[in-house]
């Protein structure tokens, strides 16, 4: 019988996605195939420390001698240190394979302003968006309103707000700031919300999963509270469109995961708006939990959780 292949399944960290982290890293290591994988947890306290399984807390130099002894890295780190590349810098540091995307696409995908030159570049449509630091003025976005708010290298729609009224829009700058130094302001754009995820074959072949239309109900918009909170957003996978629509967002979908370098697995929203999509930007680790898109969408395309992680996972080891 051929050895499991020991995995270091890592979450938590500094990010304020702390949380949600902890959950995709209990469901994957609920549905990891334990004839195939011999996991272990390893969770990065707020402070820095690394904890593998239940031992005693260690620095980062300890933590990756440890993590050399592993043969796969799952980061199952949403937001800052985990999905920005600096995660995947230290694994290509220590010498393992891992999961997702590399150094390089892993940052341009979590910087909005950089992911959205790439999708305009591919020919793809954006709102109009600016981006400004701390001592900038934003007097020019004001006639853009109603805009959104967004930090422009956040996750999980932490600290995004709506903004209808120039009051709004200086509170929702000013709450980004206290923890950025940069901001972006996009034009809203009204229409129906739609998320679709990108897997790859054994063969490293990426396709597009059905498309899931996003229905907010405890909230205004897709924010944390309708990501996560139970009953929070109604979510119809497949999404109900006309087939050539479909096939139009899979290819968006595909689009931005191969311009930003993307492997393994992403996960692009849109807005549509009439019949014109509007991508608004690319996850390269999607939110894993009991509620989370990904999984849904791959269950729909016949692919269960297991399954899903073991492609994941082929195609972190095809870095060798």
């Amino acid at each position: 019988m051929p050895r499991s292949l020991t995995i270091a399944v890592i979450c938590g960290g500094p990010s304020s996605e702390h949380g949600v982290s902890l959950k995709t890293a209990k469901m994957v290591l609920g549905h990891l195939d334990r004839t195939r994988y011999a996991a272990i947890l390893v969770t990065i306290g707020k402070d820095g420390a690394w904890k593998f399984g239940s031992a005693k807390p260690v620095g980062i130099g300890a933590a990756l001698t440890r993590l050399a002894s592993f043969d796969f890295a799952f980061i199952a780190m949403h937001g800052v240190f985990g999905e920005d590349g600096r995660m995947q810098a230290l694994l290509e540091w220590v010498g393992i394979p891992y999961s997702g995307s590399g150094v390089t696409s892993s940052a341009m995908a979590m910087d909005k302003g950089i992911a959205n030159g790439i999708y305009r570049a591919a020919g793809m449509r954006v709102p109009r968006y600016g981006v400004f630091e701390r001592d900038s003025r934003e007097e020019g976005y004001r006639r853009a309103l109603p805009a959104v708010v967004k930090p422009i290298n956040g996750g999980s729609s932490v600290g995004v707000s709506i903004a209808r009224t120039r009051g709004e829009l200086r509170k929702g700058i000013d709450r980004v700031l206290r923890n950025s130094t940069r901001v972006m302001v996009q034009r809203f754009v009204k229409g129906r919300e739609f998320t679709c995820g990108v897997l790859e074959d054994g063969k490293g072949t990426a396709f597009a999963l059905p498309p899931t239309e996003i229905v907010p109900r405890a909230s205004a918009f897709f924010d944390y509270r309708a990501k996560y909170a139970a009953g929070g957003s109604e979510e119809i996978t497949p999404a109900v469109l006309p087939r050539a629509m479909t096939k139009t967002m899979q290819a968006m979908a595909l689009t931005a995961h191969h311009a930003l370098g993307c492997r393994g697995m992403s996960r692009s929203d849109f807005i549509l708006r009439g019949r014109t999509f509007f991508i608004l930007e690319t996850n390269t680790i999607p939110g894993m939990t009991e509620t989370s898109l990904l999984p849904q969408a791959a269950r729909a395309a016949g692919i269960d959780f297991s399954a899903m992680l073991d492609l994941i996972i082929a195609a972190g080891m095809r870095r060798r």
